[in-house]
């Protein structure tokens, strides 16, 4: 038996940097990995950075008619194709090259790596179950194990005509028709690929917009740019109710407000994700678990002494970047509890950005207008869109816009909402207006460089007073 100061379950980005923080602080660090592939849990080998892969692809692909445009002459675009095989490779080695570098990060750090599946016994004791079972034990545990795809009842995922998000990213054959289940985030990343990539796509969403958990007005405006550039069948306040397999196609049944039988190549099931805490030994702690979840308080510590809980198994954000930020914050803390000179913040998840890469794409961060409104703001709305400024027509996406959310009385900026063109790098400017808890003067009389997208903020706060100057 081991004995670690740290025992970290699960490689992922909460994972990984967790161990790397412990490690830092002093503690002898073991991180344990059941994945034979490597380290890097599921954002690496199958979600945020394979699937951004393919998005980047796509997007290169659906800019190649307006070469032409663009002064450059001489492809012939008729012949262009999408080569999934080649996009497939490609996204292998973006995940391998990240996987070692992972692996060397864990080696800069004295982090021992327990290649199996860990599996808590209680008492700070945990068995990783790999090539022979052995027992570990650790003054403090951080579990970290993830999520997976939800499967719908029915419409069991099967990997060839009915796909989850992992088995997408491993097609090499064009779907001639996709129809995508679930409009959150994966759905509408999946949508935009392959209709980018020439496949036609359907997209079903239960309720009455795509991108239900945003602002409103994102998945309305995404709606209409998807139908309109893309020609995508939308349908939401829809449901399928039934599917059938056959060798060569699905044919699903939907209703709803858009009904009807279609007949496609490809269903992808995009309904969200689940914890991964069955079979990790929850049941052996005395971690209170609900549904999946495991109940923390705001150090992330279990009911269980000395286990922490990080990531897509605890009732926060199922995003990277918070995963990371708690195991940060959980190894800290557990740190200071052995002696050591650590200091753990508090995770504002009041100011976690949010970021969809679909085309165009989506960067929000604080509160939309509905929730502002809920918590008694007197609310003031600013929306510019991009096709004024330079700089968007510049690169060729002049569509979209950012929405800011104010406060009336104060002025105070609530929430920043955009859709367009690099949403997802403009939403960081957004998150440093909001943690300088900037009012909507204080942007108005901020200075942004010409030609940037970055100009729509100041032009957004003006809107809020009826006078963006570019409008």
């Amino acid at each position: 038996m081991a004995q670690f100061d740290l025992i970290v379950i699960g490689s992922g980005p909460g994972g990984y940097i967790a161990a790397i923080r412990g490690a830092q602080l002093g503690l002898a660090t073991a991180i344990v990995e059941k994945d034979p592939a490597g380290l890097g849990g599921t954002c690496l080998r199958r979600g945020c950075i394979p699937a951004k892969a393919w998005l980047e692809t796509s997007h290169r692909f659906g800019h190649m008619p307006d070469l032409a445009e663009f002064g450059i002459a001489g492809v012939d675009i008729s012949q262009m194709r999408a080569d999934l095989a080649a996009i497939v490779k490609r996204k292998n080695r973006i995940v391998l090259k990240n996987g070692k570098g992972v692996e060397f990060l864990m080696k800069k750090n004295k982090v021992t790596v327990l290649k199996g599946s860990g599996k808590l016994l209680g008492a700070g004791k945990v068995e990783v179950t790999g090539e022979a079972v052995e027992v570990h034990e650790a003054r403090k545990i951080i579990l970290a194990t993830g999520s997976v795809p939800k499967e719908m009842p029915g419409m069991a995922t099967d990997g060839v005509r009915v796909l989850n998000s992992d088995h997408i990213l491993d097609l090499t054959v064009l779907p001639s028709h996709l129809v995508i289940l679930g409009a959150g985030a994966i759905g509408v990343e999946f949508a935009s690929v392959f209709a980018r990539l020439g496949s036609k796509v359907t997209l079903v969403e239960l309720m009455d917009r795509l991108l239900p958990i945003e602002d409103a007005a994102m998945g309305e405006e995404l709606a209409k740019i998807l139908a309109k550039q893309h020609k995508m069948d939308i349908r939401v306040k829809t449901k399928i109710t039934a599917i059938e397999r056959f060798e060569d196609k699905v044919v699903c049944t939907l209703e709803g407000d858009k009904p009807g039988v279609l007949e496609c190549s490809h269903l992808l099931v995009a309904v969200g994700r689940g914890p991964v805490t069955a079979g990790v030994g929850l049941e052996a702690t005395r971690a209170v678990v609900d549904r999946g979840f495991v109940g923390i308080d705001p150090f992330l510590r279990t009911a269980e002494p000395g286990l922490y809980a990080i990531g897509d198994i605890v009732r926060t954000p199922m995003l990277a970047h918070v995963a990371s930020d708690e195991g940060i914050v959980a190894a800290e803390h557990a740190a200071g509890e052995l002696g050591k000179d650590a200091h753990p913040h508090a995770i504002r998840y009041d100011r976690v950005p949010s970021c969809t890469y679909c085309d165009p794409e989506v960067g929000c961060v604080g509160l939309t207008e509905a929730q502002a409104r809920e918590q008694g703001h007197d609310v003031e709305i600013g929306l510019f869109p991009f096709m004024p400024l330079a700089k968007a027509n510049i690169i060729g996406e002049p569509y979209g816009f950012i929405k800011l959310v104010a406060d009336k009385k104060f002025g105070e900026i609530l929430g920043i909402h955009i859709i367009g063109p690099k949403a997802t790098e403009l939403v960081a400017s957004s998150l440093a207006l909001l943690a300088g808890e900037f009012t909507v003067d204080e942007l108005i009389g901020t200075m942004y460089p010409h030609p940037t997208l970055n100009e729509a903020f100041p032009e957004a706060a003006r809107a809020v007073y009826g006078r963006a100057l570019n409008a």
